[in-house]
């Protein structure tokens, strides 16, 4: 509800109104009453019928530096903050697709009846990306996807599913790499090894050069086995051939 009411817009004179005595200040004569507490208190109703996680529908009201305010029943609005707007954008990028009078659905994320705030979230509505992938992939493992930018430094590289890896110009190649333009451009298809999953920052890097060097130490033990098993079978046959002699 609304803490600035002008209350020529709820009132008018000689209207007859119910109130409620909130303080008595015999000193200075005083007599402090109410309005609302006369009626429900909408904080209370909400979160009587609602619940951490449940999906509320409602009008966006107002959009601030920090968040949107959504409309919600009772006349209470709900504050979706910039950084539960989207997995993949930053907030300040993704509160451009929204505006006055559009029509929301969000997640409860915290109803404080205290302080008269409701928390709300729309990138909750749909499973983080991140956590998804970094469930289902582990340090190790080799993975594709496409440049989605590039600068010198290195390149973001989308792993499906809105998750990202980076790439830095120094995993890019065993050779020195001064600028990963070079060797890079946006919408190339790139395979690279996992090197590290950061859950406390959200970052997955990735390493070409890893995915090479584990490759080029497998295939030379793969020559190691087979030279290996050549020279035995080779021992077997002389032995075979001394015996029937």
């Amino acid at each position: 509800t609304n803490k600035n009411v002008d209350p020529k817009k709820v009132v008018q004179l000689g209207d007859e109104v119910e109130v409620m005595v909130l303080e008595i200040d015999e000193d200075r004569r005083r007599i402090s009453l109410g309005m609302k507490q006369c009626k429900p208190n909408p904080w209370e109703d909400f979160a009587m019928s609602h619940k951490k996680g449940d999906r509320v529908k409602g009008q966006i009201k107002s959009i601030t530096d920090f968040g949107v305010f959504i409309g919600l029943p009772g006349g209470i609005d709900g504050l979706v903050h910039l950084s539960d707007l989207s997995w993949s954008e930053p907030g300040e990028e993704a509160v451009r697709r929204y505006k006055k009078g559009d029509e929301v659905e969000a997640m409860v994320l915290a109803i404080d009846t205290e302080r008269e705030r409701i928390s709300l979230g729309v990138k909750q509505l749909s499973g983080d990306p991140f956590s998804n992938y970094a469930s289902t992939h582990e340090k190790g493992s080799v993975v594709t996807g496409t440049v989605k930018s590039v600068d010198a430094k290195g390149a973001v590289i989308a792993l499906g599913g809105d998750a990202e890896g980076y790439l830095r110009a120094s995993e890019i190649s065993s050779d020195r790499v001064e600028d990963a333009r070079n060797h890079l451009k946006e919408g190339d298809q790139v395979t690279a090894m996992i090197i590290n999953i950061d859950r406390k920052n959200r970052t997955i890097n990735l390493s070409i050069k890893a995915k090479d060097a584990a490759e080029a130490a497998e295939a030379m033990q793969r020559m190691q086995q087979e030279a290996t098993t050549g020279t035995t079978n080779l021992g077997a046959l002389l032995k075979a051939k001394l015996d029937k002699s």
